[in-house]
């Protein structure tokens, strides 16, 4: 259901605008001031506001920053006299969609009810974009998780795919230094072998000297 505010203090201007949109697309509320129909605009359940803008006129500036800080969103659509040049630019500034200037006749409820069907037609564009995009920054974000989870599993894979039946797959230049290390540790090795079996010699020598006396002397 689209949600329209009309803020008029003419009862009946603004009762005849009301009726210009159908109850069953439009869910129109009117009041006397915007801020009898404030919670609407914050709970966004009103998209588009037709707002008299014959008040003070530093008022209608201050009034609408405020209304677009309650839901950036909101389209505004004011409809006043004749204005200075300067004070139109700063209203438009503050981001209004459209300003219709008061005239009577069938002619200037005709400019504002398109007006009204503008800015909701435009709504629904920039509703379906925000929908899109979200839905497209979702979908680079899982994109971004499964091309990270597919790298993992590229860069893990070799690890858990090593073949156990392979004993050695290194270069020359390992088995080279594997292999002189393995020289250095026997040739510190062979002097102590060297002694040990001179040592064991000389007690075979020894107890062989003391069986031979033993047996002389019998």
């Amino acid at each position: 259901m689209k949600g329209l505010l009309i803020a008029n203090r003419d009862n009946a201007a603004r009762e005849h605008l009301a009726e210009m949109f159908p109850q069953d697309e439009y869910q129109v509320t009117t009041a006397d001031s915007v801020a009898e129909a404030l919670e609407g605009i914050i709970n966004k359940e009103i998209q588009v506001v037709v707002l008299d803008g014959s008040c003070h006129e530093e008022n209608v500036v201050r009034l609408v920053p405020l209304l677009k800080k309650c839901n950036r969103n909101l389209f505004i659509i004011m409809v006043s006299e004749e204005m200075p040049i300067n004070l139109v630019r700063r209203i438009r500034q503050e981001g209004i969609f459209y300003h219709a200037l008061k005239s009577a006749g069938a002619d200037g409820m005709e400019e504002i009810y398109q007006a009204v069907c503008c800015a909701f037609k435009k709504y629904e564009e920039n509703t379906q974009k925000s929908f899109f995009a979200g839905k497209e920054k979702a979908m680079f974000s899982i994109k971004s998780l499964l091309s990270s989870l597919v790298i993992t599993m590229l860069l893990i894979s070799p690890a858990l795919a090593v073949d156990t039946t392979v004993t050695y797959n290194s270069g020359l230049l390992v088995l080279l230094f594997v292999g002189f290390c393995a020289l250095l540790i026997v040739a510190q090795l062979i002097p102590a072998l060297l002694v040990l079996f001179g040592m064991t010699k000389a007690a075979t020598r020894g107890l062989s000297e003391k069986r031979k006396q033993r047996v002389q002397s019998h």
